[in-house]
């Protein structure tokens, strides 16, 4: 075994490795791969560059190691604000921890004009949350799971055996040392359309829009740059993204597919809280108008990275364009939204029993707008809120037309945290007269 070795730089660019075992007499032998002087540069530089890091990592470690031991007699932080959780903080600010549950009771009754009724109870939503900060309070983090039926994919547990989805809804890192490019990956909802960003329990009536439930792109895995005050400016925000294209939950080795997006929003009047819907504030004036487009290759399914598989087994390359605005002013507070779905179907080359290819399914070409506003009243936690909601399909396309008319109630004794709501909905395809009836009772509580 070697007890040590030397590389002599020869001056027509050879090497020599030196070998002694003691013995004052030294062998050379030459090495044919290093004859060039370029491999000898760059060993150079890779020596370098490889010392540089070490040295970095050695001063990054250094206050991260004295930063280790709290102070003496120090104790962590614990706190509670009701509807947000319970905080618990390290003596030394460095680690963070929020937890969060919610829950949401809904009563549903739907039917048609001369045909049957149908009702339902159940737990709409049930969610637990984690988030904060470790080992620096710009390394933020943020862990939920869903835990209710809807939420893991039983529609019908008559008919159906047992979840469909994973609890997981998000899991993600955000690195936040840069205010104008931070960067955040992992699974979370990506910024496509406004209400559909918006939490599900912030909302203004029940549930979100039919726009929402057939052009949305909902969650997927992946990572994006952003920054919550572009510039300084406190008028501006963007989005830039890349991810998988397979949706929430994605698992298992399967041919290359890609979601890209950009999204910016420009907020004309200054920065505020603009995704939670209802103004409880009831502040001047404040507007933000959001820009989006994103582009799917070899979508899954037929909504994107949401919906069914096509028949055909084959895949969907598509467009999608968001735009929307907000608006809120002294407990009146409104949006707007309109999106756009435009695709090209790949063929998969599925069979039926006897061998015949399947036909090739429509893409779901179409266009959506949603039209939402409230009223909450001053000196009593009441709002009253409407919506008016459509979706048509563009060319030939396996879309159908719909139409969504809601009105509704919501009284707020602890605001979006402790609720209670009731809207009516009519929902048609062809004429307001020959639609569906829909009553919506629900209860939120979060702890």
């Amino acid at each position: 075994m070697l007890s040590a070795r030397r590389i002599a730089l020869l001056g027509d660019g050879q090497a020599s490795v030196g070998r002694h075992d003691g013995d004052p007499a030294l062998a050379h032998k030459t090495i044919a791969e290093w004859r060039s002087a370029s491999h000898i540069r760059h060993i150079r530089r890779s020596i370098t560059w490889g010392a540089s890091l070490l040295a970095l990592a050695t001063l990054a470690a250094g206050p991260a190691q004295a930063q280790d031991a709290e102070p003496e007699g120090a104790e962590p932080e614990v706190g509670f604000e009701p509807g947000r959780g319970f905080r618990l903080t390290s003596a030394d600010g460095r680690f963070e921890l929020t937890t969060e549950v919610r829950g949401q009771i809904a009563y549903e009754l739907r039917g048609t004009e001369g045909g049957p009724w149908q009702h339902q109870a159940q737990i709409r939503r049930a969610r637990a949350s984690f988030a904060g900060h470790t080992f620096d309070p710009d390394v933020r983090y943020s862990l939920e799971i869903a835990l209710s039926p809807a939420d893991v994919g039983i529609s019908r547990s008559i008919t159906e055996e047992g979840p469909t989805r994973s609890p997981l809804l998000d899991f993600y890192v955000q690195f936040t040392h840069l205010r104008d490019l931070q960067l955040r990956v992992g699974q979370y909802k990506i910024p496509s359309n406004r209400q559909r960003v918006t939490s599900s329990g912030d909302l203004q009536l029940v549930d979100r829009s039919i726009l929402n439930a057939e052009l949305t792109l909902d969650r997927d895995v992946g990572f994006d740059l952003r920054s919550p005050d572009f510039l300084g400016l406190g008028k501006l925000r963007y989005y830039a993204g890349l991810y998988i294209g397979r949706g929430r939950g994605a698992r298992g080795l399967d041919e290359p597919s890609v979601l890209a997006l950009a999204r910016i929003e420009i907020l004309p009047l200054g920065l505020f809280d603009d995704y939670p819907e209802v103004d409880f504030e009831r502040g001047p004036p404040r507007l933000s108008i959001g820009l989006g487009y994103a582009y799917l290759e070899n979508g899954r399914r037929d909504r994107g990275i949401l919906g069914e598989i096509p028949t055909d087994e084959g895949t969907t390359d598509s467009h999608h364009v968001y735009a929307d605005l907000v608006f809120k002013w002294r407990g009146f507070s409104a949006l707007v939204e309109a999106s756009l779905r435009q695709g090209h179907r790949d063929p998969g080359g599925a069979t039926d029993p006897m061998g015949n290819l399947l036909p090739v399914s429509d893409p779901r070409d179409g266009v959506g707008a949603n039209v939402q506003a409230g009223f909450l009243f001053p000196g009593v936690p009441f709002e009253l809120a409407g919506r008016y909601a459509l979706i048509r399909d563009l060319g030939q396309s396996s879309m159908t037309d719909r139409n969504e008319l809601t009105v509704g109630a919501s009284y707020y004794p602890g605001r979006h945290p402790y609720k209670i709501q009731l809207d009516y909905s009519r929902l048609w395809s062809d004429t307001i007269d020959r639609g569906d009836h829909r009553l919506r009772v629900q209860l939120q509580v979060s702890l």
